[in-house]
């Protein structure tokens, strides 16, 4: 009886030091928001001769985990880092667009209409020429440089690619690493918690760079195509340049597209962003020139001062721009009179180029609208591309939080729960020490009395 009552009261006592051990470890990691809380399961020791209680045993450490809630918070994660890198590149490019400060691209183009309209009543005036040419110079070189900065800007915004890439491919390692370990330990029984919150720490940061999913067994895919295979981690590649550049995965096979839709996280807003913002400059480049050869069409009837005609304004260089004032344009050849007849004082080709502000379709894609309307139909349709990424965002951030808070009041640790916890288990400790003390006593007893 004594020996029996030894026995289950040391296991009593290893009982109560494994969750003391427990609650000290989930009360010092209160505050890690990637610790989850752990518990010791138990389970009842029965004496194999007559079925009676011969103790209790530690089975394993356990950790609280949700994973419905964890793959959620990652989709969420991916959401909100994917909006605010695609926002991010976008509101870059509308500084350019639409200037906080000084003239856009229409004002531009109002001005050298109205510097024709002017040169209309007056066209013999070479003040007035002056200032057509110095408009016109105006639109021209702020076409360039809007160009210029909305290719720069998409630049910038893929320039940090392949650092997130490596940083992809090292999150890859550590996951297929932590798996290894992790098999190990629960195939030696031993507790591996610790190691599976590292490894959701790292899925979650895979789903913010890239919008990665993982399984329970910490394979990892994107859009299907696997980053990690249990202990192996695969490498994700950056194929092409510019805006035609790709994600691939190295296999022995042979490399395996991603598809650019299915990229989520900081890497998809980044190749997304850089491609809404090469779009966009190929539209307003687009635009630029339709406005040009429409001005060099009219331009070109008209006769100037010196007699010429046949002249253009604009020089449409490979014939998509940007566009650049022609270097021979000059005051005397502006074109403002319709016929020689009409020289000097005929200033109705001047009117008839001023008119063009009033005509429809002069973009092609906007054939109800007039130049000034179709530059701000472009820019409105991208404010609305703005307005409604920084929403998804935040509706994303708001999914993030809400999940985050629900999942922490299951897995986070109680200080007061753990707090608790430890009292109860010491008072088991004592208890079970005191069991073995008093069984210790009986056998020392009876060997005494014998």
């Amino acid at each position: 009886m004594g020996a029996g009552l030894i026995g289950i009261g040391i296991s009593g006592i290893n009982a109560a030091e494994a969750e003391i051990a427990t609650a000290s470890s989930n009360i010092a990691n209160d505050s890690n928001p990637n610790y989850s809380a752990e518990s010791v399961a138990l389970s009842t020791l029965v004496n194999g001769l007559d079925g009676a209680g011969a103790g209790v045993q530690v089975d394993a450490v356990q950790r609280s985990s949700v994973p419905f809630l964890s793959a959620d918070i990652n989709q969420a994660t991916a959401s909100q880092s994917y909006y605010a890198s695609f926002t991010q590149a976008l509101q870059v490019a509308q500084t350019y667009l639409e200037p906080s400060s000084g003239s856009d691209l229409s004002d531009l183009l109002q001005n050298l209409f109205n510097a024709f309209t002017n040169l209309s009543s007056s066209p013999q005036d070479p003040s007035l020429r002056n200032a057509l040419l110095n408009a016109a110079s105006s639109f021209a070189s702020a076409a360039q440089q809007l160009s210029l900065n909305l290719g720069q800007t998409v630049n910038n915004v893929l320039s940090p690619l392949n650092d997130l890439v490596t940083q992809v491919n090292s999150t890859s390692a550590q996951i297929a690493a932590l798996n290894s370990q992790i098999a190990s330990l629960q195939a030696s029984g031993s507790p591996a918690a610790a190691l599976q919150d590292e490894r959701d720490a790292l899925e979650n940061q895979l789903a913010a760079l890239v919008g990665a999913t993982a399984d329970a067994n910490g394979d990892v895919a994107v859009g299907g195509v696997p980053l990690v295979s249990g202990t192996q981690a695969l490498k994700l590649i950056v194929a092409g340049s510019g805006t035609g550049v790709e994600l691939e995965v190295s296999l022995p096979q042979g490399d395996i597209p991603i598809p650019s839709n299915e990229l989520k996280g900081q890497i998809g807003g980044i190749l997304a962003g850089a491609a809404s913002v090469s779009q966009l400059r190929t539209t307003v480049d687009s635009w630029v020139v339709s406005v040009a050869q429409a001005i060099n069409s009219q331009y070109a009837k008209g006769y100037g001062l010196d007699g010429s005609t046949g002249n253009t304004l604009f020089l449409i260089p490979g014939g998509s721009g940007p566009i650049e004032l022609n270097p021979a344009a000059n005051v005397n050849n502006v074109p403002a009179a319709s016929s020689a007849a009409g020289l000097p004082g005929d200033g109705s080709n001047a009117a008839a180029l001023a008119a063009l502000a009033q005509l429809d379709g002069i973009d092609p894609s906007q054939p109800s609208q007039t130049a000034s309307q179709a530059f701000s139909s472009i820019a409105t349709d991208f404010g609305a591309s703005i307005q409604n990424a920084t929403q998804s965002q935040q509706e994303a951030q708001a999914s993030l939080t809400s999940l985050t808070q629900l999942k922490q009041s299951v897995t986070g640790v109680s200080l007061n729960d753990q707090l608790a916890n430890l009292v109860e288990y010491q008072n088991a400790l004592e208890a079970a020490g005191r069991a073995v003390q008093v069984a210790t006593d009986v056998v020392s007893f009876l060997l005494a009395n014998l």
